[in-house]
């Protein structure tokens, strides 16, 4: 003759937690005191909370051996299964209005209205301030690009204005930060020290001295966001070593925190498939080769990785599809683990591109 193990089906909603037997019936009930904040607490909790502990206490007491519920957990005298869809929470979710006024937790709807609106409000306003902080790399990496493309049309535009009093000076002063620093500081061509004697025979006009402090104002903005991009940089790169440690390592810190962004955040990362994340940002065209209107993609954002770079055109996708993998595991660790093992994922990484005679990475700060 066969037993059937007792089993309870255990569901928490905003009135408290509710456990319901196999047919649909009611077996043990903890209501919450009606105090939204207090509400909205209790059902953040990934843990099981005082009214559930106290409801399997009961259940253990009626015998049951088996109860479902959407938490992970475990419990003395009870085999917890984890379900986070079951026959408990579809019962309460669709009786929990008569439930609230048959039990008298609520005196009419209205009431039980207000509740609800208040408590939704407070979890959405907790689940705003609990954001992940690798949130703030997404945004910083997007501040950082939109300087660069930025920062890359000003100098055009000031090299072009101020080379009409000292064309020369663009051939002596390559970097774009330099130039602007030195027009900021001397203003007029006979003025920088570098090369005063060019600027008393150059080939330019004269500049009044209105013109020269318009660009010389306008060469100090510059110069100032400069020092911001550096600055930022050298914050964003802080960040991700903090964040995520094993894609900085993989991918070097820029590259990493750009994939990321791309991604759409840590957790949307660490569950992509490495063939995904070999294709981030040729989304484009990864669909045209979708509709059969071109090649598939090898690399997208990878592109930038210095494995990809000192590969032979033969082998970057080789590279790509090896940087895909490790960091797909990179970001498994850095979200569920939270453990930095960069320095080992970095080392085999170098090892595996050697054995496959692809180059060896060199993930740098500005990768």
């Amino acid at each position: 003759m066969q037993f059937s193990i007792m089993r309870a089906y255990v569901a928490t909603g905003i009135m408290g937690t509710f456990a319901f037997d196999a047919k649909g019936g009611l077996i043990e009930k903890r209501l919450f005191p009606k105090k939204a904040e207090e509400i909205a607490r209790k059902l953040e909790k990934a843990t099981l909370i005082p009214e559930e502990e106290d409801l399997l206490r009961a259940l253990v007491a009626r015998g049951y051996k088996e109860a479902v519920l959407a938490k992970k957990a475990a419990f003395p005298g009870l085999s917890l299964l984890f379900q986070d869809d079951h026959l408990g929470i579809r019962k309460l979710q669709e009786e929990f209005r008569s439930l609230a006024i048959s039990l008298k937790w609520v005196t009419s709807q209205a009431e039980l209205n207000e509740l609800l609106s208040a408590v939704s409000g407070l979890r959405t306003a907790g689940q705003l301030r609990q954001q992940s902080r690798d949130r703030i790399i997404l945004h910083t990496i997007g501040m950082f690009d939109e300087l660069e493309r930025g920062l890359n049309t000003l100098s055009e535009r000031l090299r072009e204005w101020y080379g009409l009093h000292f064309p020369e000076l663009a051939r002596e002063l390559r970097d774009h930060e330099a130039f602007a620093a030195a027009i900021a500081k001397a203003g007029a061509r006979d003025r920088i020290p570098e090369v005063a004697d060019l600027g008393k025979t150059s080939a330019g006009m004269d500049f009044t001295d209105a013109d020269l402090k318009e660009v010389q104002s306008i060469a100090a903005a510059v110069a100032d966001l400069y020092q911001r991009k550096t600055s930022l940089a050298i914050y964003l790169e802080n960040l991700c070593q903090e964040l995520i440690p094993n894609i900085s390592a993989v991918a070097g810190k820029l590259l990493g925190a750009r994939l990321l962004a791309q991604a759409g955040g840590l957790e949307r990362f660490s569950r992509m498939p490495s063939s995904t994340v070999q294709v981030l940002g040729a989304e484009k065209a990864l669909f045209r080769h979708l509709k059969g209107e071109g090649k598939s993609p090898k690399f997208g954002l990878l592109f930038a990785h210095p494995l990809v770079q000192q590969a032979a055109p033969e082998h970057k996708g080789k590279a790509a599809r090896l940087i895909a993998a490790k960091l797909t595991l990179a970001a498994r660790m850095d979200f569920f683990s939270k453990e930095n093992h960069g320095a080992e994922l970095r080392k085999a990484l170098d090892e595996q591109a050697k054995q496959l005679q692809i180059g060896t990475a060199s993930t740098g700060q500005g990768s």
